[in-house]
């Protein structure tokens, strides 16, 4: 099973309707995280993540970044009401912003806490009706904390362990840590799903042949950088499906941001990813950085993807 991994302000209920609007492959979606709070109430931006409507047609499971269980167990009453069986736990985001608050992969570094946590959730959630999975790093600083880690995950039936093998202060840089992706899908007594560093066919084949019984294999920065792996390979074939998709993606953030600048922050972001990986001449990527009104992104889009291959 292929999964898209939540990515902050890039995986929005936008991207995820069109993507799965023009390609396949992806059988579980996930929300960027959502924040309970004491407040027990959602901003307007996170009860769209959560609208039925917005999310027809997608496996879509909700990501909550919470370190109370008072708050999570609102939490998972208000997706469950919703429909929502499944919910998912960041203990895996590295912003130094969350981290310091002993959330996502802060939490991590607090074993004890995030037990009693962790039992307090699964007794409450049981009682709800929600599966729980978590999404997890190795550690904060030190990836032998995953040795104490994984002992408190093997305590609870996690629907699935989600296993980004880097600890907090690698971020994203530098290799993953292959020999604790090994550790977890040995020692894991609940499904492990691996994420990490997957971006092309042949990263996934090599993957899936290391570690033939994990559950899935989830790909974020990967399906980003190439919504069309799974529908048509590594390279892009069919431009104008690929034109489509942007075509749309522009509209809609056009209609429903204000201003070129905040419009194209949002699809430049995208385009950060999909650019390398569609081997065209600099100075697309120059022409891109430099424009400042959605009128000329779109030219210089179509002109991008025109040409793609041909670096």
């Amino acid at each position: 099973m292929i999964y898209l991994a939540p990515m902050e302000g890039v995986t929005t209920h936008i991207y995820r309707k069109v993507f799965n609007k023009y390609y396949t492959g992806v059988e579980k979606f996930f929300t960027p995280f959502l924040s309970p709070n004491q407040t027990k109430s959602f901003q307007m931006k996170e009860l769209e993540e959560i609208d039925n409507e917005k999310n027809r047609g997608m496996l879509t499971i909700p990501q909550f970044l919470c370190s109370n269980a008072e708050h999570f167990l609102w939490a998972c009453k208000v997706a469950a009401d919703k429909g929502y069986s499944e919910v998912n736990l960041n203990l895996g985001c590295p912003s130094n912003t969350v981290v310091t608050k002993k959330k996502g992969s802060g939490f991590l570094y607090y074993p004890d806490e995030l037990d009693v946590f962790l039992d307090s959730i699964f007794e409450g959630a049981e009682k709800i009706g929600t599966e729980i999975s978590v999404k997890t790093r190795l550690g904060k600083h030190d990836p032998k904390e995953f040795v104490r880690i994984l002992e408190i995950f093997n305590k609870y039936p996690i629907k699935e362990l989600i296993v980004h093998p880097r600890i907090q202060k690698d971020f994203y840089k530098g290799e993953i840590r292959k020999e604790w992706l090994e550790y977890a899908y040995e020692r894991s007594v609940n499904p492990v799903c691996l994420n990490g560093d997957i971006f092309t066919s042949e990263d996934i084949g090599v993957v899936s042949a290391a570690f033939p019984d994990a559950c899935a294999l989830m790909l974020g920065r990967g399906l980003i950088a190439r919504p069309y792996l799974f529908s048509e390979g590594d390279d892009l074939i069919d431009k104008a499906r690929f034109r489509a998709f942007n075509e749309e993606l522009t509209d809609i953030y056009s209609e429903r941001m204000s201003g070129d600048f905040s419009i194209l922050c949002k699809l430049k972001e995208l385009w950060f990813y999909m650019l390398p990986a569609l081997k065209v001449s600099e100075r697309f990527e120059k022409a891109l950085k430099k424009t400042t009104k959605v009128s000329e992104y779109r030219i210089i889009v179509n002109e991008i993807i025109e040409h793609a291959g041909e670096a």
